[in-house]
């Protein structure tokens, strides 16, 4: 939502600053903070000083009070401590907040952050957990065990009722992919052959809005190395190659809805009338081939996607694409490591930033960051000797999404009132820039009226000066047109008869 700013003092614990003018407005005491975890709803506040030895290295405060909810280690019971500890994740609305466990997801309900019901949710085998961004659904998968299956599960919370389970077959991995609305989950699931020497990839796409959660299966002969959904809309990018260290890759854009044409009969049977519709079917739309992008980056407000070669190593590489228009402006940001979106998807910034720990002078040369239109027109370049993090405060959506379709169903009608508005604005602009001139003019104008009116009473005495001729009359002049003809140049060309 943007309504604070995060300060981490490692000595001292976490700063807010907030409000018109950024005043401190809250402080946390949390000795060698290192990393802090806002709710989505900015109600609660998670941090954590990543000592494994700590028994209270996770702390959760709740923002309005100050008081310190509850505490937790950083790496949960049973769990080894030399892989990366499972982080913990909230629920879109603030209400529960997950962690993995060994076979299991503890889930622990706001503001008391006690375990739901009591007891952890069996997850036998789990890898990897994610929330539903929209709704409190739980999708986590898990590897093949004791002769069954891996398999992907989506669960509803807090009734615990399994909304979908799907088994899957010869897998090494899974990775899950989210829609921002919650509408669609994608799952990247890479397979090998019974001789576990050969790897190849499918994509199982669930409907999480559609009775009993169908799920369709998009066969990949290519390594998929990334794959992202268009916010705001149903279709969906991916990255994939032959062999995923290739140089060159493709990009291929799907949409989960079709449009067909149907006929429906007319009122009182006459005649037929012919519509477009969307429905639910997996279609391709197009494939970008010989690209150089590894990361691909959504415009939030869908549309517009940036394909980025990011990376040390990488060519620094930009392609703004317009999926709509199918318009490409290829720029480029030598070295650069992030890209970053405004929330109104009308801006995105492109970084190049060293990690705080150290190692800054390989990057002393490129530090700073680069803003672009959505269009790909570079609007303003920033270089610093040393440059750590960039961040766009985040804006909560003014509109729901029945709203942002009606709005799209009358852009026409809005386009005219922007037109003139734009029209009025520019004419105030106009008038403000020429003001200075326009009182020049005005000075002038007022000389040479002064002037007329002092010549006004000498004009007899003028005439008689001059024997009686008159100036200003026009019948004392004749008009005579001259016209003259110059030669430029000539070309003399020998006809043979």
């Amino acid at each position: 939502l943007g309504s604070y700013l995060t300060t981490l003092v490692p000595a001292r614990g976490v700063i807010l600053w907030s409000g018109k003018n950024y005043e401190k407005s809250g402080r946390f005491v949390a000795p060698g903070v290192r990393m802090v975890l806002w709710s989505p709803q900015e109600n609660y506040l998670l941090t954590s000083n990543e000592d494994p030895d700590d028994p209270v290295a996770c702390k959760v405060y709740h923002v309005q009070t100050g008081n310190l909810l509850r505490a937790f280690p950083l790496f949960p019971d049973n769990i080894s401590k030399e892989n990366a500890p499972p982080p913990f994740l909230w629920s879109h609305d603030d209400k529960y907040l997950a962690r993995m466990g060994k076979d299991l997801i503890s889930i622990y309900e706001s503001p008391v952050m006690r375990l739901l019901d009591k007891r952890s949710l069996s997850a036998e085998g789990i890898c990897e957990l994610a929330w539903s961004p929209s709704a409190n659904v739980i999708s986590y998968w898990a590897p093949e065990a004791n002769n069954s299956p891996a398999h992907v599960d989506l669960v509803e919370i807090p009734s615990r009722k399994q909304l979908r389970q799907k088994n899957l077959f010869n897998v090494t991995r899974c990775i899950m992919s989210w829609h921002d609305q919650g509408d669609y989950l994608a799952v990247k699931v890479t397979r090998h052959t019974k001789s576990k020497k050969t790897f190849y990839n499918n994509i199982e796409l669930f409907r999480l809005n559609e009775s009993g959660v169908p799920v369709e299966m998009l066969d990949m002969k290519d390594a998929v190395m990334s794959l992202v959904f268009e916010p705001q809309g149903s279709r969906f990018a991916m990255i994939h190659a032959e062999n995923p260290n290739a140089s060159k890759v493709s990009v291929s854009f799907y949409d989960m809805k079709k449009m067909v044409e149907t006929t429906k009969k007319g009122k009182k049977g006459k005649g037929t009338i012919t519509t477009m519709e969307k429905i639910s079917e997996l279609n391709k739309i197009e494939t970008l081939e010989g690209k150089q992008c590894n990361v691909l980056f959504w415009s939030p407000a869908g549309t517009n996607i940036i394909m980025a070669s990011l990376g040390e190593s990488a060519s620094g590489t930009l392609e703004f694409y317009d999926c709509d228009s199918k318009n490409l402006v290829v720029k480029e940001h030598y070295r650069a490591n992030q890209v970053l979106w405004d929330p109104a998807g009308r801006t995105a910034a492109t970084c190049v930033s060293q990690p705080i720990g150290g190692g800054h002078f390989k990057y002393a040369m490129d530090n700073g960051y680069m803003l672009w239109s959505f269009q790909g027109d570079r609007l303003y370049q920033q270089s610093f000797e040393t440059f750590y993090q960039f961040l766009w405060r985040p804006r909560e959506s003014l509109l729901s999404k029945p709203e942002i379709n009606k709005v799209k169903k009358n852009l026409k009608k809005y386009e005219q009132q922007f037109d003139k508005a734009d029209k009025e604005r520019q004419r105030r602009l106009y008038l403000e820039e020429t003001k200075g001139k326009r009182m020049e003019r005005s000075k002038l104008r007022d000389v040479l009226g002064r002037n007329r009116d002092l010549l006004v009473p000498r004009r007899a005495e003028h005439i008689a000066l001059l024997g009686g001729y008159d100036s200003d009359d026009e019948a004392n002049f004749t008009t005579r047109e001259v016209k003259r003809e110059t030669i430029l140049s000539t070309k003399e060309e020998v006809v043979m008869g």
